[in-house]
């Protein structure tokens, strides 16, 4: 053997006036004579499809009401239902993402994210608010400021909630 390279080493530079390997000819395909500066099209490239834009109103709607929903938690009722809402647009928004008829999936599973841990906060804000309403301690204080004709009485109604519910 040669010290002197034939040319068809892969470490070896391309004859003059040849492509380098594994690369098309110009003119055959390729990104039309713009260097390859980037270019595969991607981010800050050159040549190739434009990127699509990130769609999915239904994965950011589920986005935006979780956050509302997960805000607003403590509030029995409201905070549960906003969070259902969200649960089920995160959902949909998944399952539009999975088709490919949406984008952006990852706002979807965000949005349901949030919405079921605001369902578990609003659930037991709910669960607490109705446990408290139906006691028998709180339905006494009702009955009793309903007979309550003054102020005093009305304080000692009070009164014997907070002893009864503190037992």
């Amino acid at each position: 053997m040669s010290d002197v390279p034939s040319g068809n080493e892969p470490w070896s530079s391309p004859a003059p006036g040849q492509p380098p390997p594994n690369q098309p000819p110009p003119g055959y395909g390729g990104q039309g004579g713009y260097g390859a500066a980037g270019g595969d099209g991607g981010p800050g490239g050159h040549g190739g499809q434009p990127q699509a834009q990130a769609r999915n109103g239904v994965g950011i709607a589920a986005l935006v009401v979780g956050i509302v929903a997960l805000v607003l938690s403590w509030i029995p009722f409201l905070g549960l239902l906003l969070a259902i809402v969200a649960v089920v647009l995160g959902i949909v928004g998944i399952r539009k993402a999975s088709r490919g008829m949406a984008t952006n999936k990852g706002m979807a599973i965000a949005g349901l994210v949030t919405g079921g841990v605001a369902l578990l906060i609003g659930a037991f804000f709910t669960i607490t608010v109705v446990g408290l309403f139906s006691s028998e301690e709180f339905q006494n204080l009702f009955e009793c400021t309903q007979q309550a004709q003054t102020a005093e009485e009305r304080q000692a109604c009070q009164e014997q909630f907070q002893q009864d519910f503190s037992q």
